[in-house]
């Protein structure tokens, strides 16, 4: 799907991650391309969430931010963002907020 067929709500997904790190929000962007649905996106952001979560260093370290990034502000920001995703999934859709082709 395109990214401008997510309603504001899930959008908003991506505006955050980008505040975690710029990478993260290119690659959650990214990974809309090959999802059929909104709440398919939701759902594999949180899967991504949850690996990066499992091992941050590792995530980091391949971005080749290990030294640029405090992994404790990393990791709080990856915790905060997957709790939104799991608040937009919990929304009905229909309360999620207009798409930008709407």
């Amino acid at each position: 799907m395109d990214t401008d067929d997510l309603t504001e709500m899930a959008y908003e997904t991506i505006t955050r991650a980008g505040e975690v790190l710029d990478v993260l929000r290119s690659e959650i962007g990214a990974s809309a391309s090959d999802k059929k649905t909104e709440d398919e996106f939701l759902r594999g952001v949180t899967v991504r969430l949850r690996r990066i979560l499992k091992s941050p260093e590792s995530y980091l370290d391949f971005w080749n931010y290990v030294d640029e990034v405090e992994m404790k502000v990393f990791r709080r920001g990856v915790v905060e963002l997957l709790a939104y995703v799991e608040k937009v999934l919990s929304t009905p859709y229909d309360e999620r907020g207009d798409t930008a082709s709407d």
